[in-house]
């Protein structure tokens, strides 16, 4: 098994040969170059991707017409603007590349057509609330110290990939306030 979707799904879920044959049948890849958009503001959500290798951030314009992150993603993560997806509704955010990333596409029709074939793609919900967990901890009461420790005990190769600008926007807190806090946690 040389696919690290079937991998990845292999190891956080229950599939059959026979599921994971139907599903690699119905992946697509894509190879995006650095900047590209996989989803623009206003386009409807209708694929999960998993990234093979890459990086792929999530973010708003906001009203000084800065980038305010909502998301960021690295190699073995799973792509999805979730409101848009789930409610089939313009999205109000761009998904872009920011590096040259390689990915795995999943439509909604293939995942559809995947249940209907078997019920343990039923699991692949998992996918969706891992998406969304990540990005609402960010979003809750948490201290800058708090934000930044659990960025590098969970996904130190975030740091390693994005600029202190976009981490500091993805962490809600201004780049000043990142740099005191890794000068603190050193």
């Amino acid at each position: 098994m040389n696919n690290p979707v079937l991998e990845y799904l292999n190891v956080s879920g229950n599939y059959s040969k026979k599921d994971l044959i139907l599903l690699e049948n119905v992946l697509d890849f894509k190879t995006l170059e650095k900047d590209d958009f996989l989803l623009k503001k206003g386009e409807i959500c209708s694929n999960i991707c998993f990234i093979d290798n890459g990086a792929i951030y999530q973010y708003k314009i906001d009203s000084e017409l800065d980038k305010a992150v909502i998301d960021l993603n690295i190699s073995n993560d799973w792509v999805i603007n979730h409101k848009s997806f789930t409610s089939r509704k313009p999205s109000e955010c761009y998904v872009q590349a920011y590096e040259k990333t390689s990915i795995y596409i999943l439509s909604i029709e293939s995942i559809h057509n995947l249940i209907a074939q078997s019920q343990s793609f039923l699991q692949m919900g998992k996918i969706l609330e891992e998406a969304t967990s990540r990005v609402a901890y960010y979003d809750n009461n948490k201290t800058p110290d708090e934000k930044y420790e659990y960025l590098l005990k969970n996904k130190p190769q975030i740091i390693q990939k994005f600029s202190q600008k976009i981490i500091s926007s993805y962490l809600k807190m201004t780049p000043e306030t990142l740099s005191r806090v890794r000068k603190r946690l050193k």
